[in-house]
């Protein structure tokens, strides 16, 4: 089966998954790879604490933990910093930690589902390294990215989609897109089941990463949530090593 064969089946399938809900919410963002246009609202936070594991054949790489700090300004806008220790541990050597990749990024939510049918939202970010040794010691990619994607979501009752595509922009490489679909499934009012189908490739749609990822928002009182999600690379090119991911935290709102 051929890369775009792959992809193809997989977003059909997520796709027959979603339609088919009768009773579904959607989270997109945390634990999920996929954002979507919501934002905490006027003066308000939303804090996601989290440990999250990526490991690959012969390498692992926790985040202990990841701090996802989002901020409100007014209904429509998001400020974003999100940052933390790495810990690396290779097969061959022993662990090593410092600092991974920072991201800086403002979310502006253009358009309302109440007055234009979608919420649509733009997301322009950076990520960036604080250490200049953590790209080579393996705790960072190399570089800075610059990423500005765009996330749409509508609600059919309960059900709820969100969507996200953008470019990708790499000062260590070449430029990429991103994008990516999520839906959930509302099991009880305080527990949601999500399922994503989350990819990058080249600007000519080649090279193709692709992951499918499920996770969970399970709530612990009106201010405070788990989220988790465990996730696998079903495609990469060059037949490089399948990644197993994980995100294991919490949601805070206050």
């Amino acid at each position: 089966m051929t890369s775009n064969q792959l992809k193809r089946g997989a977003l059909c399938t997520l796709a027959v998954f979603a339609l088919g809900l009768k009773s579904a919410l959607a989270q997109g963002g945390p634990p999920m790879i996929t954002d979507d246009p919501g934002t905490p609202g006027p003066g308000k936070w939303e804090d996601n604490i989290a440990i999250i594991l990526d490991h690959h054949s012969g390498e692992t790489s926790l985040d202990l933990p990841q701090f996802d700090l989002n901020y409100g300004v007014g209904e429509h806008i998001q400020l974003t910093l999100q940052t933390g220790p790495v810990l690396l541990k290779r097969d061959d050597h022993g662990p090593i930690g410092g600092m991974g990749g920072t991201e800086t990024a403002v979310k502006w939510r253009f358009l309302d589902e109440d007055t234009s049918g979608f919420d649509v939202s733009m997301f322009p970010r950076i990520i960036f390294n604080i250490q200049s040794s953590s790209p080579r010691r393996g705790l960072s990619e190399d570089g800075t990215r610059f990423q500005i994607p765009f996330e749409i979501a509508k609600s059919f009752g309960r059900f709820h989609a969100d969507a996200e595509f953008g470019p990708v922009g790499i000062t260590a490489g070449r430029s990429e897109w991103l994008y990516g679909i999520v839906g959930g499934y509302d099991v009880v009012k305080t527990t949601t089941f999500m399922a994503e189908i989350h990819g990058t490739s080249r600007m000519n749609f080649t090279r193709d990463v692709l992951t499918l990822n499920f996770g969970i928002r399970q709530t612990l009182n009106e201010r405070c949530f788990f989220i988790g999600s465990l996730g696998h690379e079903v495609h990469q090119p060059d037949d490089e090593p399948l990644a197993l991911i994980g995100y294991f935290g919490v949601q805070l709102l206050y």
